[in-house]
């Protein structure tokens, strides 16, 4: 099963900087790595502690869809604003 879930994990490096200048797929392919260290580290802390104080997985899940949510909003204006230049 981990060999299954490590396969694509190239994938995402090579998909996340084909839309970005080529000046810049360093940078973007080092946020993306960043991003994925730091959501392994800190999500399973935070769900722990809110499944913890609530004695419920739920609201770890409406934090969880909600913070996808804004990153999903960022990415939709900010980032691509940025890669295209606009």
């Amino acid at each position: 099963m981990a060999a299954m879930l490590g396969a694509g994990s190239g994938a995402n490096f090579a998909f996340v900087a084909l839309p970005a200048p080529p000046d810049r797929a360093g940078s973007v392919t080092g946020v993306v790595g960043a991003a994925g260290g730091l959501g392994g580290f800190v999500l399973p802390l935070v769900m722990g502690s809110v499944h913890g104080a609530y004695d419920s997985g739920a609201p770890g899940l409406v934090l969880l869809v909600a913070v996808a949510a804004a990153a999903l909003a960022f990415t939709g204006t900010g980032v691509c604003r940025v890669l295209t230049g606009g």
